[in-house]
């Protein structure tokens, strides 16, 4: 008895010094940020106080680990639910009530790249309440094509093995440029990794403790380890990684795979309810071309361990991989009510369109038109045209009197002179590449378009949406993203953003439109975000902040901003602004990167409030 009290009070006293030593190395690291930080907010006479009231807690108690296997779903009896959905809709029913219990999908559609295709049905609801659709490979798990009026209902999306991996960092040079990372047990093997993004989080509070990587390279080790290898641009001193934290990388098990849990494309009126993902090898919900979608109650998030399909040595930090939810080219805006996007691999809600390049304007009103990364630029006689020069300066609409699609011309050497000088990001720098033609856009008047300058669709961007009571976040990008118009932004709450809590923004180098007309951001509360907490801005081709016309008639008023970075509202390039009422609390500069430094007005006044530049207030 003696020698069993020995060996407990010993491992107390084991466990006793294990967390000392981790709150010390936590301590450390939170104090090491504020040091090396540009900003040092100890500077600042009124600091945010770490116990502050007005930092909403949203987030559940951070997961322990669990000591006993997970709750899991009864497995359905039926094997097969792609037959059985389709073999309901061959008898010709409208509603459709999926089994409850958890169905294993083996994806067969597509060459073995989709779970469930669902194409050209009209009044048809799917009822997965109670039920869960597992993905024994990681590739798109629901696709939608041509439906009308199609509802979704309770249906639970997850993945066994899962799109990525977890580790344990073991080691670490000394400039942070090389992580030897321990994997975990319970996720995919070393020889899986996929992609070169990297988010590192911290087992203290299981969130993310550093900015994320890009360009990152893997090594498979013995033992089930990887070296991952961060580009030699990124600087140690802003690096806050410890040995001990968790590192999340992308993980494949399949040959052929396509991305996106859910993926709708050219359909109307499709409603989904209660449906959840849990994970995704990148975006939870893309939508593209649709018109008037509605989700309600939705929700991308990570896996609560008492309910995961295993036993892992911890638990689940992330949940898609990219957005969490994202429009492109919708005829009227989708509508997000009460919907959840958290820890996800990017932004919380997306909803834009394409821009296509202005190469040259022939007699007055005929535009030689490059499409964003090669393709057919996304343009219909009848549309209405936004245009905006290459310096951000946005013309009044036109519209299309004349395109023909499949008349493309090939490219000469000005055009490709120009694409090679631009600098595009991501994958829109293909467009250097995989531009081939140009095509001929006729508007109804003359127009005054440089080199460089943009059309867009404002008919495909995604006008008319709505986010209205969603939770965002904690997420390693930007929250609440829109590049609309006619739109409202209100009730949400936003919180630790790694980029803008709430942003309207075209972007030149995403060739992402459009600029917003008629916005209201209002009633929000946004917590913790590292850069602005709300911002509406535009730059043109060239870096610089546009005109003030980019966008018109915004409203900002009502909301909360909390703990965030300053400038807590940023507003360039409006005509007509309308802000008042706004509450500002606190503020968090010290996880401001170099490159943040130099935007709205941070180098001369990093403390200010309210950032306005080329902005016109309503009278």
């Amino acid at each position: 008895m003696k020698n069993q009290q020995l060996i407990l009070r010993l491992i107390f006293s084991i466990i006793a010094v294990i967390c000392a030593v981790v709150l010390i190395i936590s301590g450390a690291k939170r104090q090491r940020i504020k040091t090396v930080a540009q900003n040092n907010d100890s500077k600042d006479p009124s600091p945010v106080p770490s116990t502050s009231p007005t930092f909403l807690d949203i987030n559940p108690t951070s997961n322990i680990n669990p000591t006993e296997a997970p709750t899991m779903a009864q497995v359905s009896a039926v094997t097969d639910l792609a037959a059985y959905i389709g073999s309901q809709l061959a008898m010709g029913q409208t509603y459709i009530k999926i089994p409850e219990g958890v169905h294993y999908v083996d994806p067969k559609a597509k060459n073995g790249r989709v779970g469930l295709l669902l194409e050209n049905l009209n009044g048809v609801t799917i009822d997965g309440t109670n039920a869960e659709m597992i993905l024994t490979k990681t590739t798109r798990a629901i696709e939608i094509n041509n439906c009308n009026d199609l509802t979704l209902i309770g249906l639970t999306i997850d993945y066994d093995p899962l799109p990525f991996m977890q580790g344990f960092i073991t080691d670490m040079t000394d400039d942070k440029l090389e992580l030897t990372v321990q994997l975990m047990k319970g996720y995919p093997e070393a020889g899986t990794f996929t992609g070169d993004k990297v988010e590192i989080y911290s087992p203290v509070d299981d969130e993310l403790t550093t900015q994320t990587y890009y360009g990152a390279s893997f090594t498979p080790l013995a033992g089930n380890k990887i070296k991952v290898t961060k580009q030699k641009t990124q600087q140690e001193e802003y690096s806050f990684e410890e040995v001990g934290d968790i590192v999340v990388i992308g993980s494949t098990t399949a040959e052929r795979t396509i991305p996106h849990a859910i993926r709708p494309d050219k359909c109307n009126n499709l409603v989904f309810k209660n449906v959840k993902v849990y994970a995704s090898n990148s975006f939870g919900f893309l939508e593209t071309d649709c018109n008037a979608s509605r989700y309600i109650n939705c929700s991308v998030d990570r896996r609560p361990v008492n309910t995961d399909l295993k036993i892992r040595e911890y638990r689940r930090l992330r949940s898609a991989t990219a957005d969490g939810f994202h429009s492109k080219h919708a005829q009227t805006g989708p509508s997000y009510v009460g919907c959840t996007a958290r820890y996800n691999g990017d932004d919380g809600i997306a909803i834009n369109g394409h821009y296509h390049i202005v190469s040259r304007v022939e007699g007055g009103n005929k535009l030689r038109v490059i499409g964003k990364l090669g393709e057919v630029p996304n343009l219909k006689v009848g549309d209405e045209a936004e245009l905006m020069t290459y310096r951000g300066l946005r013309l009044p609409n036109a519209k299309i009197v004349a395109f023909d699609p499949n008349a493309g011309v090939d490219l000469d050497s000005s055009d490709r002179a120009f694409l090679n000088n631009q600098e595009f990001i991501g994958n829109v720098q293909k467009t250097r590449s995989f531009a081939t033609h140009a095509y001929y856009v006729t508007l109804d008047r003359s127009v005054n378009l440089p080199t460089g300058s943009l059309i867009a669709s404002s008919n495909r961007v995604g006008n008319g949406f709505e986010v209205r009571d969603c939770t965002i976040g904690p997420t390693r990008s930007r929250g609440i993203l829109v590049k609309a118009s006619d739109g409202i932004i209100s009730n949400n709450v936003v919180v630790d953003t790694w980029g803008h809590g709430i942003m309207a923004a075209p972007v030149y180098g995403w060739l992402e439109a459009g600029s917003s007309n008629n916005l209201t951001i209002t009633d929000n509360v946004v917590q913790r975000a590292r850069d602005v907490g709300i911002a509406v801005f535009a730059f043109g081709g060239n870096g610089r902040c546009a005109p003030a016309g980019a966008h018109n008639n915004v409203t900002i008023t009502g909301n909360r901003i909390a703990g965030s970075s300053r400038p807590a509202i940023a507003v360039t390039s409006t005509k007509n602004l309308k802000e008042n009422n706004n509450q500002i609390v606190g503020r968090r500069n010290y996880y401001l990167l170099p490159k943040h430094m130099g935007q709205f007005g941070r180098r001369f006044a990093p403390y200010r409030e309210i950032y306005l530049e080329n902005t016109i207030r309503a009278s």
